[in-house]
């Protein structure tokens, strides 16, 4: 017997899929994750919610959203099956040797979930071939590498932004070692678009400009904290 089953090679496809009830049942408790320097490892939970619907699950940890390429963390279990109204704890361990110290990095926790296989039906095994296409739910969350010692803290970075208007928009500058996630921004009551990586999270030591007109006026953010919550700032640039 002939047995084809389309799986993690086309999940990254099938983020995007309508299929609502399967994504409702899979996901990971943790909305990011930091790893501090000197961990040993770090655990993130995932759900199965479905009522008798089980999964075979993949976790990664990559440098980009849609990457493969190695990092310096592993994960354990690699592959597994979740069952049907269930959790499995997962733990990443890493080697910071060749990380930076001065700042954090950014990496990607994936884990994606394709339903388990169920019996060929008696046609699929007269025929003697079975083609099986999973349809695949995945959750991505980011991961940070915390270095030990950085200075101030992660809130001071998100509260401490510095704004000036430059000729192309509004520049927004980190003078942080975090990264800072932005949940909204709007300058004189305008949004800016936060529409690319690079807006969305502004880098340690790094600035992006926001196109926009506006000269002056109060400057609203929210940012996104380590624990998943938004907080939010004002500042007027006159």
């Amino acid at each position: 017997m002939k047995r084809l089953t389309l799986f993690f090679p086309v999940i990254m496809a099938l983020l995007c899929s309508s299929q609502a009830v399967l994504a409702d049942g899979f996901g990971i408790n943790a909305t990011r994750l930091i790893y501090p320097q000197g961990a040993g490892s770090i655990a993130v939970t995932v759900r199965n919610t479905q009522p008798a619907l089980p999964y075979l699950v993949q976790a990664t940890v990559s440098q980009t959203p849609n990457s493969r390429e190695a990092t310096p963390f592993t994960v354990t279990p690699p592959i597994f099956r979740l069952e049907a109204k269930s959790i499995n704890q997962i733990r990443i361990a890493g080697d910071d040797t060749s990380l930076a110290k001065d700042r954090e990095s950014v990496f990607y926790f994936q884990a994606m979930a394709v339903p388990a296989a169920a019996a060929p039906s008696a046609n699929q095994q007269s025929a003697n071939v079975q083609a099986t296409a999973q349809f695949g739910v995945g959750n991505i969350i980011k991961l940070f590498y915390r270095p030990a010692g950085l200075p101030s803290n992660s809130g001071s970075a998100q509260k401490n932004l510095q704004f000036a208007r430059v000729v192309n928009g509004l520049q927004v500058s980190n003078p942080s070692p975090y990264f800072v996630s932005l949940a909204s921004l709007t300058f004189a009551g305008q949004a800016l678009k936060l529409d690319t990586p690079d807006a969305l999270m502004i880098a340690p030591f790094s600035s992006h400009t926001y196109p926009t007109k506006v000269k002056s006026g109060a400057i609203d953010w929210q940012t996104i904290n380590d624990q998943g919550g938004v907080d939010a700032f004002k500042q007027v640039l006159p």
